[in-house]
């Protein structure tokens, strides 16, 4: 079942459809929690109140063929406000993404000539990118992860950061610079 289906069989009141939404979307709507607040039990609380938020707000949704964006969107948002209610030195813009390196490895795939020196290299790699994406400016930092790691288009992103196509070009191609020259010194020097 589409999301078009599954949005208008819950603006019927039906239930089940409203569980089938949840399941599809909740890995998304969790691990953009878990990357802002950094703490599992949090960021299943506020997956949840997405979801009520959704529930509720459904009716106004105009975009169905963008219901990843949109929930990214109030996920993002709902971290946010916790945030700045829990610890407003918490809510600013260098602490919101820190993405698991475990999980990073398992979408890896291993080749039967891995060595255990690969895999450390790719380890060590992979963690320097997090660190230098997580040292970008915020909405450098916002772009790139919703392009590369989330799968958002261009058009996708500039809805949802609501800036220009040219915009959001520039912010992700000065992070993917700001990156590479970072990445290059860290690497050269070791």
């Amino acid at each position: 079942m589409n999301d078009k289906e599954l949005i208008e069989k819950i603006l019927l009141d039906d239930d089940t459809a409203f569980e089938l939404l949840i399941k599809k979307y909740e890995s998304l709507v969790f691990n953009t929690c878990y990357r802002l607040l950094k703490n599992r039990a949090d960021s299943e609380d506020l997956s949840q109140d997405v979801f009520i938020e959704v529930y509720r707000s459904l009716i106004h949704l105009r975009n169905i063929d963008n219901m990843s964006g949109w929930l990214f969107k109030i996920s993002y948002s709902k971290c946010i406000s916790f945030l700045r209610k829990k610890n407003p030195a918490k809510a600013s813009p260098n602490s919101d993404f820190e993405v698991s390196i475990n999980q990073l490895e398992k979408n890896l795939r291993l080749t039967e000539r891995d060595t255990p020196e690969r895999r450390l290299e790719r380890k060590e790699a992979s963690f320097m990118l997090f660190k230098n994406i997580d040292l970008l400016p915020e909405n450098q930092k916002t772009a790139l992860l919703l392009h590369k790691f989330e799968g958002h288009s261009h058009k996708e992103i500039c809805e949802i950061m609501k800036l220009s196509q040219a915009s959001v070009e520039s912010l992700i191609y000065r992070a993917k610079v700001t990156l590479r020259k970072s990445l290059i010194t860290y690497f050269e020097n070791n």
